[in-house]
């Protein structure tokens, strides 16, 4: 018996399309297009022929066969990672420190330390420690450089809260004073307040702010001597002077004047004596500094 012998259906098309151009052949050049067309029906059939006899792939369907991708692409697909939750710590602000009076600033808590700087009245820093009974301040200094320095409680107004503050240990206290304090001083004119006075003028020529002075006046004409105290340093001169204490920085002049004479000084022989203190009151580092000299007329 013989056996049946299958004809693959690509094989098949194939054999009809080249005998279908065979038939054509003469009529190539008058009826082209129509060969062309039947051409590219048949190769379209046999694609589509094709589409559908292509084999399944083991364990799934062929790529194209159906609208669903293999299960390998799902895990090849990245994946969004998970945004992490940052959580927000509030800073709280440094504490802030004021002055009423202008304030030295010095390399420690104290007079015998260095001037380094000053707090002025209207300026402002940033305390960053303190002694234990909080009567020094360690702040930013407002004199760059250097950037930190200690200044005075006496006269400061700390705004924030200092509970958190460093506890700070003072540094060695200086052998010697390295403060250069130093100022000049001239008689100047006598006038009349209810009593005579005499006029003296000086000049801070030092590095550290003027805080207090005492000037004493005698005058050897009249055999009198007068002396006060004060916590100004005005730049006139005037017979009454109100305001709050106003400090005597470096570079600055002042009048100061001592009332009390009987008569008018004025064309007389006196000797003036001028102490001036970097602390209200006469305290902290102190210089002293004597002028005679007949006092001149207006």
């Amino acid at each position: 018996m013989k056996s049946k012998r299958y004809i693959h259906p690509i094989v098949m098309l194939t054999a009809l399309l080249v005998a279908s151009l065979g038939c054509d052949l003469p009529f190539q050049t008058s009826a082209q297009g129509e060969n062309l067309g039947a051409t590219q029906t048949m190769q379209a059939l046999a694609t589509r022929v094709a589409g559908t006899l292509e084999p399944r792939e083991e364990g799934g369907e062929a790529e194209g066969s159906s609208g669903e991708a293999p299960e390998s692409a799902e895990a090849e697909t990245p994946q969004a990672s998970e945004t992490p939750t940052i959580t927000m710590t509030p800073t709280l602000g440094a504490p802030i420190v004021h002055v009423s009076v202008d304030t030295n600033c010095r390399f420690g808590p104290g007079s015998v330390y260095e001037y380094l700087g000053a707090l002025l009245v209207g300026e402002e820093a940033v305390v960053t420690g303190k002694l234990a009974d909080e009567s020094f301040w360690y702040i930013e200094n407002p004199d760059l450089p250097p950037p930190y320095c200690w200044i005075w409680g006496a006269y400061a107004q700390v705004e924030g809260d200092t509970s958190g503050l460093p506890i700070l240990t003072p540094p060695p206290t200086p052998t010697e004073t390295l403060i250069p304090i130093d100022f000049s001083v001239s008689l100047d004119t006598a006038g009349c307040c209810a009593t005579w006075l005499v006029f003296v003028y000086v000049e801070n020529t030092g590095s550290v702010i003027f805080e207090s002075s005492r000037v004493t006046i005698t005058d050897s004409d009249l055999a009198e001597t007068n002396m006060i105290d004060s916590d100004l340093f005005p730049d006139i001169k005037s017979c009454l002077i109100l305001g709050p204490p106003v400090n005597l920085p470096p570079g600055v002049s002042s009048y100061l004047g001592v009332i009390g004479f009987s008569a008018n000084p004025t064309g007389h022989d006196v000797t003036a004596t001028v102490r001036l203190c970097t602390e209200d009151g006469l305290g902290g580092d102190c210089v002293q500094k004597s002028v005679s000299g007949v006092v001149p007329h207006p």
